[in-house]
């Protein structure tokens, strides 16, 4: 006659095994791609396979999520007006990181400014992206005021 604690061993480790086993069998289709259908690619019962190992295991993992909008910077994009633009930015943000250090500036005035900085900043790089690395008279001309605006404002805040 076997012991309680052998037969509850033993019937624990065939429950783990045969639940564990059930478990990945569920998540993991690999015969996905074999089937075809004729009015899309795949069979459309099965859900669109993005070849992820844990696709579908999360429970936040589900095809409605949008995807993440990816930002790509060109890689070179230079031209007076960009580069002066930019420094003009570099030198208010070290402005500003200054007048943080010495304490004129508040944690709630600070963020205000670094995110008009960044702000205009992008606007810069997103306007020189659109234009082949350039900054048309206009553009150029609108970020000149967006930048004095951003050094008065550094000015009334400190």
């Amino acid at each position: 006659m076997r012991s309680p604690l052998k037969t509850t061993t033993i019937a624990t480790l065939a429950l783990a095994l045969l639940s564990g086993g059930a478990f990945a069998a569920e998540h993991h289709d690999f015969d996905r791609d074999s089937v075809v259908d004729h009015d899309n690619a795949r069979n459309s019962d099965k859900g669109a396979f993005t070849g992820d190992y844990y696709q579908g295991i999360l429970s936040q993992d589900d095809m409605t999520a949008p995807a993440m909008q990816v930002y790509r910077v060109p890689v070179h994009m230079s031209s007076n007006r960009l580069n002066h633009v930019l420094y003009e930015l570099r030198v208010d943000n070290h402005r500003i990181n200054a007048d943080r250090e010495r304490g004129m500036l508040t944690a709630a005035n600070y963020r205000k400014l670094e995110s008009e900085d960044g702000a205009v900043r992008a606007q810069a790089v997103e306007t020189a992206a659109a234009h082949h690395g350039m900054l048309p008279a206009h553009s150029y001309a609108r970020l000149q005021i967006e930048v004095r605006h951003l050094d008065h404002d550094i000015a009334r805040m400190a």
